[in-house]
């Protein structure tokens, strides 16, 4: 099982971070998101469209980054964070000469890793999104809309669909299953995981 990487993927507030997290329960080292060291991320909040460029492709450069450490031979990863919602987000946020810089970035990164493993889709509706988001109380995501969530989820399925006839996908309505607290949902989806991994070895 050489560099074996599961990407998990969803909208904001859809599970990403709690989805990877469980993992450890059978063997799968995390590997999480630091948004924060991202020096765009606030200027992003504050105004999407000015700033989306350089917040997009620093991401993008970041994840490639974290995943070129962190996988080694014979140890299976799974990242909060994944390229399909990468360009997810360019998808709605570049258009014109930005949008190709953005997928030129995109390609050669891609190409300079080893194939996905599994991706984990976390379907989830922008309106318990929205809930989750306001809930969590982030002063940084009070600018977040509806609108906004919306349109990432519909590029994010469109993305998944494309990739889904030739790619390991396991797609979870993670606004049905509670994995963040019901201990029989947790159950669930590691189980999910774990029949993955015993086929593909």
């Amino acid at each position: 099982m050489p560099n074996s990487r599961i990407e998990v993927c969803g909208g904001i507030a859809s599970g990403k971070t709690t989805f990877a997290t469980l993992m450890r329960r059978i063997g799968i080292e995390p590997i999480f998101e630091h948004f924060k060291t991202n020096p765009f991320w606030q200027d992003f909040y504050s105004n999407p469209v000015k700033y989306a460029f350089e917040t997009e492709i620093t991401f993008l450069l970041q994840h490639y980054n974290q995943i070129k450490k962190n996988t080694t031979f014979n140890k299976m990863v799974i990242c909060d964070f994944s390229f399909l919602l990468d360009f997810a987000y360019a998808e709605i946020g570049l258009n014109g000469s930005k949008l190709k810089a953005f997928l030129l970035v995109y390609d050669e990164v891609k190409q300079d890793l080893p194939p996905l493993a599994l991706l984990v889709h976390l379907g989830c509706d922008a309106k318990t999104e929205l809930e989750r988001i306001r809930n969590r109380g982030r002063a940084i995501e009070e600018s977040i809309n509806i609108e906004f969530l919306d349109a990432l989820n519909r590029s994010l399925d469109r993305q998944v669909a494309r990739i889904g006839d030739h790619s390991s996908v396991i797609t979870i309505d993670s606004a049905l299953k509670d994995f963040a607290h019901d201990e029989s949902a947790k159950h669930e989806v590691i189980d999910l995981v774990s029949d993955f991994i015993v086929d593909l070895s």
